[in-house]
């Protein structure tokens, strides 16, 4: 059983891994990375750092928004153990092919903090959510508040760019996605090998539930309780999430890209809605191939611009991905290692 769990595992990395180097071979499909290298050598160091700066300002917001919600449940966890568990995080999603995401392994170690564990791993959940909701808005918002008058940010599309037809491939992509779901469950139920997995689990997970859901419930209904709280940390979320894109419009400035700001605010949310499809690693290469071509249909700018401002991105990732390679070799996320390990 544990072979055939591993051998699995294994399976879901070459697929993450090969379906990101095919996407970053289309992204980079006839693009001169002399070209690219370039140009990124005339981008003014200061103001990659303020961009930088602003991303990682960022992400210590996002650590006080995720207490905020922490302590509607009242749990106390001290905010610099929390933002290990963050970039801990950053760390998994951006550079590792597994499917257990930075969510996952910050909800599994915020639990070594408190009694309340239920509580917790919801925490997460709605901090995930609700920066997912801020993201929706800020793209449907940015299009529909920024003044484009006279600006060349009217979003108009190339001949070649069609809604219809980009809903229907989306449409499709989704249907895929849930016939493959529906298919390996199929598979894990009729197989005779992997039937028990299957059976286990789902007895497991269904018993946990059961035993779970009053305090999940309540848990829920303590958060409808504060609806104050509850707007703080969507107020966050935006600023949280304008803050960095603000940084590559900077970039894009400093590097002669006349992209207007608009274009910014509603694509680079849209980017991290496709990063979150967990089906390349930290989304590499999708999330390129989508900005490159946004912003080379629409944004009445070279798809190379658009790809550089994507790669531009990425560093960005990347660095800030560093505090939490750190945090993982040196054990600092270990719970016997964390200050203040009980609410």
């Amino acid at each position: 059983m544990a072979d055939v769990g591993k051998k699995n595992k294994h399976i879901g990395h070459i697929i993450r891994i090969a379906v990101a180097a095919g996407a970053l071979y289309f992204a980079f499909r006839g693009e001169s990375i002399k070209g690219i290298a370039k140009i990124f050598g005339n981008l003014n160091i200061f103001v990659f750092l303020a961009a930088l700066g602003l991303y990682v300002l960022g992400q210590f917001l996002f650590v006080f928004r995720w207490l905020t919600l922490l302590r509607v449940q009242g749990i106390s966890i001290n905010y610099f153990a929390a933002l290990r568990l963050h970039f801990l995080g950053l760390f998994y999603n951006n550079c590792l092919p597994g499917a257990v995401g930075g969510d996952v392994l910050r909800a599994w170690y915020v639990t070594k903090h408190t009694e309340k564990k239920v509580e917790a791993v919801l925490s997460v959940f709605v901090d995930r959510v609700s920066g997912l909701v801020c993201t929706i808005a800020m793209a449907f918002l940015s299009y529909w508040l920024i003044p484009a008058a006279g600006s060349g940010a009217e979003l108009k599309l190339g001949a070649d760019f069609h809604i219809a037809s980009l809903a229907i491939k989306l449409l499709i992509a989704v249907g895929v996605m849930v016939m493959l779901a529906a298919g390996f469950v199929a598979i894990m139920y009729y197989n005779r090998r992997l039937r028990p997995i299957f059976l286990k689990y789902a007895f497991i997970l269904s018993l946990k539930w059961m035993f779970w859901a009053g305090r999940v419930i309540k848990a829920v209904r303590l958060y409808c309780t504060k609806p104050f709280s509850l707007l703080f940390a969507v107020l966050l979320s935006f600023i949280c999430q304008a803050m960095p894109i603000y940084g590559l419009y900077l970039i894009g400035r400093n590097l002669g890209i006349e992209a207007h700001i608009k274009y910014y605010y509603v694509f680079f949310p849209l980017s991290w809605i496709i990063g979150i499809i967990p089906i390349s690693v930290g989304g590499a290469g999708v999330v390129e191939l989508g900005l490159k071509g946004l912003f080379g249909k629409v944004a009445q700018v070279t798809a190379s611009q658009g790809l550089i401002l994507a790669l531009a991105q990425r560093l960005t990732w990347l660095l800030t991905s560093i505090p939490g390679v750190i945090i993982h070799i040196t054990g600092k996320h270990l719970p016997d290692e964390m200050e203040n390990p009980k609410s």
